[in-house]
């Protein structure tokens, strides 16, 4: 099932649960995309991010010491041309709306099949080239 279009682009998988991340990584295994870093903290992820600066940053909202909303603020800094989904177990409506109300970039809940990431990383490159072509 591999995908030509998610393949080629580097990812940086962020949550504190390494199961969480293995099965992260073997979805986008599934999709062809091999050039993937996991970070359990956020401190990890931060030093990844700039020393490997991802094309996809798949980011658990719920972590101890900094969540994904602290998180995501400070990638956005790092990462301006980043694209950002928010990952969750919970999968309450509050996490979604505040995921959209800071400026995430998707909204997959937690475990993720290989179709529905696929279509969160898809809509948000789209979503992405939708704005560049409207701004430019």
């Amino acid at each position: 099932m591999k995908d030509a279009t998610l393949a080629n682009k580097r990812y940086l998988i962020v949550d504190d649960d390494e199961f969480s991340c293995d099965v992260l990584t073997g979805v986008l295994s599934h999709l062809g995309c091999s050039d993937v870093h996991c970070a359990t903290d956020g401190k990890t992820a931060l030093h990844l991010a700039h020393k490997h600066p991802p094309d996809f940053v798949l980011l658990d909202i719920y972590m101890p010491e900094m969540d994904g909303w602290a998180m995501l603020k400070q990638l956005r800094g790092v990462l301006p041309n980043g694209l950002i989904i928010m990952v969750t177990g919970t999968g309450m409506q509050a996490d979604f709306l505040k995921s959209m109300d800071a400026h995430s970039d998707g909204f997959c809940i937690k475990p993720v099949s290989t179709e529905v990431l696929k279509k969160a990383l898809h809509s948000a490159l789209s979503r992405r080239q939708q704005r560049l072509t409207t701004s430019g």
